[in-house]
């Protein structure tokens, strides 16, 4: 058996992260609707959703197409460290290898994109105004 991976802010940068499969469809949709450049922009968006309910995310099973830790978050350490920090603070358990953060990110991508996709669904406005709409919420 191999022994778990320890955290490495510089090898996070190169992992692969996924939502479900059906997130990613999601992620898809919303990004075309929401005018966004780069899938990871309602990814962004919908994880800092997911991490602002107090209450744990489900587990992720079936998961959708990867994207790199340095493009989902940033290549900046700075910015993946907070990252990985909000994700520890959400945590009911530590997160101290890689695997329990590439589930957790999971989880909450999963989570917060249909977060996400309600929130749209109901707003009648621009996307421009939509986005503006998060900042406040």
């Amino acid at each position: 058996m191999t022994p778990p991976v320890p955290l490495s802010l510089v090898d996070l940068t190169r992992t692969d992260f996924r939502a479900s499969a059906s997130a990613d469809a999601l992620n898809q949709r919303l990004q075309t609707e929401l005018l966004l450049d780069f899938r990871y922009h309602p990814a962004r968006l919908a994880m800092a959703l997911s991490l602002s309910d107090p209450k744990p995310p489900a587990g992720v099973e079936a998961l959708g197409k990867p994207i790199r830790g340095e493009t989902l978050f940033s290549p900046e350490l700075g910015e993946l460290a907070v990252w990985v920090g909000l994700f520890s603070e959400h945590a009911e358990s530590p997160i101290l290898t890689r695997r329990a953060l590439q589930d957790a990110v999971a989880a909450h991508w999963t989570r917060g994109i249909e977060m996400l996709l309600r929130r749209w669904s109901q707003w009648s406005g621009s996307p421009s105004g939509f986005l503006a709409s998060l900042v406040g919420s």
